[in-house]
């Protein structure tokens, strides 16, 4: 279990060396990632739709992005009561009131995370206006097992394209990291 833990230490540390950016992440450590095959995404009918007001366009464009790096990594797409885990998104904004709303509403613990940079439950995850967030949350626990950060620095003067280019980016080097976890887990099993 240690050397497995110090490939996927290892692993993050070599992406964040590259050139391109890399996702922060926290994770529970007892949860069993490589058991992984499925996933979902809550519908605009549910209330995590009010947790963080967004445009339809902008919900559009992060969901789409989550559907085709999971799918590009083997997941299946399932209904949010079916699936292993449930994955949700937020855009930080100024707003500090309704980021405090996400945190709840997936039942978000700082402290039952691990840092996977640093390996410890106290660092928390540097997060700015302008970074969007994906968790992994279980479904009937509704809780946060894994939380992902990424600048995506979005501008006034971006297009649709530009946008859409970021959040692609961003959800990928996200969500890359949850595969490397998965796949280190596997190897220790």
């Amino acid at each position: 279990m240690r050397n497995s833990l110090v490939v996927l230490l290892l692993t993050i540390l070599l992406c964040s060396c590259s050139s391109t950016k890399t996702a922060a992440i926290k994770y529970q450590p007892i949860f069993d990632f490589s058991a992984l095959k499925s996933y979902g995404l809550y519908q605009r009918e549910h209330k995590f739709s009010d947790w963080q007001p967004l445009s339809d366009g902008m919900r559009n464009s992060i969901e789409l992005a989550i559907e085709k790096s999971m799918d590009s990594q083997g997941y299946l797409l399932k209904d949010s009561s079916q699936a292993d885990v449930v994955v949700t998104y937020y855009l930080v904004k100024q707003n500090n009131h309704t980021f405090i709303q996400y945190n709840n509403g997936v039942n978000y613990c700082s402290y039952c995370l691990v840092h996977s940079e640093k390996g410890s439950r106290k660092e928390r995850l540097m997060i700015y206006p302008g970074s969007l967030i994906i968790d992994i949350v279980k479904p009937k626990s509704r809780r946060s097992i894994w939380r992902a950060t990424y600048p995506l620095k979005i501008k006034d003067k971006d297009n649709s394209l530009d946008i859409n280019t970021k959040i692609s980016s961003a959800v990928d080097s996200m969500l890359q990291q949850l595969t490397i976890m998965k796949q280190a887990q596997g190897k220790r099993a």
